[in-house]
C-alpha cells in the first residue's frame, strides 16, 4: 500500500514540475495557481449545489 501511494505522490510531483517548467512558473506562481484553482473549484461546487437545492 505504501508503495502505491508513493507512486501517486511522485506522479503528482512530476506533473507539477512539468507544468512549472512548461509555463516557466516560479514556486510562488505555482502556489497562486493552486489557490486560484481551489477558489474556482469551490465556486463551481457551490453553484452546482445551489442549482440542485433551488430546482
Amino acid at each position: 500500500m505504501s508503495k502505491r501511494s508513493n507512486t501517486r505522490i511522485s506522479l503528482d510531483k512530476r506533473a507539477a514540475i512539468a507544468i512549472q517548467n512548461h509555463f516557466r512558473l516560479t514556486n510562488y506562481q505555482m502556489l497562486v495557481l493552486s489557490w486560484i484553482k481551489g477558489i474556482w473549484t469551490g465556486i463551481l461546487c457551490s453553484l452546482v449545489v445551489h442549482y440542485f437545492v433551488n430546482h
